[in-house]
């Protein structure tokens, strides 16, 4: 698994497209009319990560976010404080009675049944549960019952001594409601599945699957807390001993951390998440291999090839110059990386950029002049004002320099190390 990892890691930073002109003033983020964004009529695992869904929050210790999600009907969230509201007072007893019957030493040992599960469906050995470990873990989520998911404040890898070394942590809140069983096995699967989904994050980037399925860590503790409200925490805090770290070669260990820079995942399966994923398409088989995206990707200024999911290429279509599609994951066919557009289609990654669409309407300030640049990762010669405010859709790895950058305009991007998010 880890040297498809490692490739798939390369594919992202190496990914270039070939630049079209910036023309008159630079527009807030859109596609133009002759571009517009399209979708694979049989791509069913898009995600909807929009503000009406159940609140969910899952963060990872890779994360730059607080990935707050919103029910704006049930929900409400101040300064990282989450209530729930209800209607009447039966309800609420009701409410109550019902996640007081959840048995936290059950759901625990639930959760380390489920990651050594999925574990074992990647070729991974099992993590040993240990005491410090889970400690540890326990203090985090009964901090968080008065803060809320905290985006690792606080978190101190050196409480985890012995096994702080490779240090890892993925928390989450989920509230009794959308849990709906005190089913310490459900329970476990549901938290599992978004940890390893991040459906209801909303800048998702896998972190929560990599520490999951790192193959360079050996022991973990899990922590499971109720607040008064129904809100239930989780914590999974990860890492070796010196023992178990001298085990690996650190070249891989930081290899296999960088992946947490891009945002797609690792080449993986979970049977849970998996099971939506009925086309041939996801299937894999000898030399064919899947990695979630969550986003799409723009093609290069020229027809773009089509090849189905053997890497042959398509007589029956192509796509346009310049076009943008959604795509959900990355097929490494024969060696090859292709990306997902339609039912049995794919575009190679040499002829497309790939970027992540969890961004729309949010914004980012220059924090200098910052350089414009393109699809292709060049510098176009144009800069934004200090200060100057840009609605965002896009983010991807500049290919050239392989810094995050943010699309401002059509074929316009800026670095993140020249903005800041708002």
């Amino acid at each position: 698994m880890f040297s498809k990892t490692k490739r798939a890691a390369i594919l992202v930073a190496a990914s270039a497209l070939l630049a079209t002109s910036l023309g008159g003033n630079i527009a807030y983020a859109d596609v133009t009319a002759n571009n517009n964004v399209s979708t694979a009529t049989t791509t069913d695992t898009n995600t909807n990560n929009s503000a009406d869904t159940s609140v969910a929050t899952a963060t990872n210790n890779n994360s730059d976010t607080n990935n707050q999600v919103v029910n704006n009907t049930t929900t409400k969230t101040t300064n990282n404080s989450t209530t729930t509201t209800s209607d009447n007072t039966s309800n609420t007893a009701t409410t109550q009675a019902a996640y007081d019957g959840i048995n936290i030493a059950a759901v625990r040992n639930a959760m380390l049944n489920e990651l050594n599960r999925l574990r074992a469906q990647n070729g991974l050995t099992a993590l040993v549960s240990v005491g410090t470990l889970n400690s540890y873990a326990q203090s985090r989520t009964d901090g968080f019952t008065n803060t809320g998911v905290d985006n690792h404040a606080g978190w101190n890898s050196n409480n985890m001594y012995p096994y702080y070394l490779d240090a890892e942590e993925n928390i989450a809140q989920m509230p009794f409601s959308m849990l709906g069983t005190t089913d310490p096995t459900i329970i476990a699967e549901k938290i599992t599945h978004e940890f390893y989904s991040e459906t209801y994050d909303s800048e998702p980037n896998y972190g929560h699957r990599k520490n999951m399925l790192n193959p360079y860590i050996n022991y973990v503790g899990i922590g499971v807390s109720i607040s008064a409200n129904g809100m239930v925490y989780f914590s999974q805090e990860m890492g070796n001993d010196q023992a178990s770290h001298s085990k690996y070669s650190a070249s891989d260990i930081y290899a296999y951390y960088l992946t947490n820079e891009n945002d797609y995942a690792n080449v993986s399966k979970y049977d849970l998440a998996d099971s939506k994923k009925k086309s041939a398409d996801y299937v894999t088989r000898d030399n064919y291999n899947t990695a979630d995206v969550r986003g799409g990707v723009t093609t290069k200024n020229h027809q773009t090839v089509v090849y189905d999911r053997y890497g042959k290429q398509r007589t029956d279509f192509s796509l346009a110059p310049n076009s943008s599609w959604i795509s959900d994951m990355i097929a490494i066919i024969d060696g090859n990386f292709f990306y997902h557009v339609s039912t049995n289609g794919f575009v190679s990654a040499n002829d497309a950029l790939p970027w992540a669409s969890f961004l729309a309407g949010s914004t980012v300030t220059a924090t200098t002049n910052a350089k414009i640049y393109n699809n292709d990762g060049f510098y176009t010669g144009h800069t934004v004002a200090t200060g100057s405010k840009w609605i965002v859709d896009r983010r991807a790895n500049n290919p050239l320099t392989g810094v995050k950058m943010y699309r401002i305009g059509t074929n316009a991007w800026i670095q993140q190390n020249q903005l800041s998010r708002n």
